[in-house]
C-alpha cells in the first residue's frame, strides 16, 4: 500500500502533515508530487499553479526556493522542500513524481546527497524519467499512463524503464500477464474503495497499490505489497 501525496485523504495533500500521517498508518511508501522552481530546485506541490493550494495566482517555476517558502498553503501548512521530505518518511521510502518538465537535474543532485531508503520515481514526462534514470541505475523508474495501456509498456520495455503507474480502470487480466511476460514492476493510481483495493489483491497481487486513505487498510489481513 502506497500513501496518495502523503495521505491526501487524512491530511493536506503534500505536506510534512500529510506525510506523518502515511506513516502513522504503516504504508509500505508513500507517494508524493515535486515541481522545479525558478532557481532549479525541487518543492514538494501537485498543480503548476498555485491558485488551488495557496490562492496564490502564480506559477511554481515563475518563483525561486526562497519565495515559495514565504508562501502558506490554504491549511496553514508551509510548502516542503523534497530534503524535508525524506527527512520526515525516515525509514518509509517516497515515491517521488516528478511533475512537468526540469525536474531530473535537481532531483539527481539532491539523491546523489541523500544516504536514506532509495527511493522509486514516476511521472508522465517519459523524457525526463529517462534523463533521470540514465544516471540512476539503480533506482527504480515508473512510466505513468492513463490510457494507452500497453503503447507505455511497450516503450518502458524499450528504454530499460523498470515498470508502469497505470490508471486502475486500465487493469485487467491481460494487462496485468502482459507487464509480468515484459518484466514490468506495476502500480496503480489512487484506489479508495476497500472492495476494490481487496478485489486488487487478489487477482493482481503484484501490483503496487496507491490510496488517499491508507488508515482504511492499515489492518487489513491481506498480505502486504511491498516495493521490490
Amino acid at each position: 500500500i502506497i500513501g496518495h501525496r502523503g495521505a491526501a485523504g487524512i491530511a493536506p495533500e503534500n505536506t510534512l502533515k500529510s506525510i506523518e500521517a502515511a506513516k502513522k498508518n504503516k504504508v509500505d511508501a508513500i507517494e508524493i508530487d515535486v515541481r522545479a522552481t525558478k532557481d532549479k530546485k525541487l518543492i514538494v506541490f501537485h498543480d503548476e499553479s498555485l491558485l488551488r493550494m495557496t490562492g496564490v495566482s502564480k506559477q511554481t517555476n515563475e518563483l525561486t526556493m526562497q519565495e515559495l517558502k514565504k508562501i502558506k498553503l490554504v491549511s496553514g501548512d508551509k510548502i516542503p522542500t523534497l530534503e524535508e521530505a525524506f527527512k520526515k518518511a525516515g525509514n518509509t521510502p517516497l515515491v517521488v513524481e516528478g511533475k512537468g518538465s526540469n525536474w531530473a537535474e535537481p532531483l539527481s543532485k539532491v539523491l546523489k546527497k541523500y544516504k536514506g531508503v532509495k527511493p522509486m520515481v514516476i511521472a508522465y514526462n517519459q523524457r525526463e524519467l529517462l534523463l533521470f534514470s540514465s544516471k540512476h541505475k539503480n533506482i527504480e523508474t515508473y512510466a505513468i499512463e492513463d490510457h494507452r495501456a500497453f503503447e507505455v509498456m511497450a516503450l518502458a520495455k524499450r528504454l530499460g524503464i523498470d515498470g508502469v503507474s497505470l490508471a486502475f480502470w486500465l487493469y485487467n487480466p491481460l494487462t496485468y500477464l502482459h507487464a509480468k511476460r515484459l518484466g514490468l514492476k506495476l502500480i496503480t493510481s489512487p484506489i479508495n474503495n476497500r472492495l476494490t483495493v481487496r478485489v486488487f489483491n487478489f487477482l493482481y497481487p503484484q501490483v503496487k497499490i496507491t490510496t488517499d486513505y491508507p488508515d482504511k487498510f492499515k489492518n487489513r489481513k491481506n498480505k502486504k505489497l511491498r516495493p521490490s
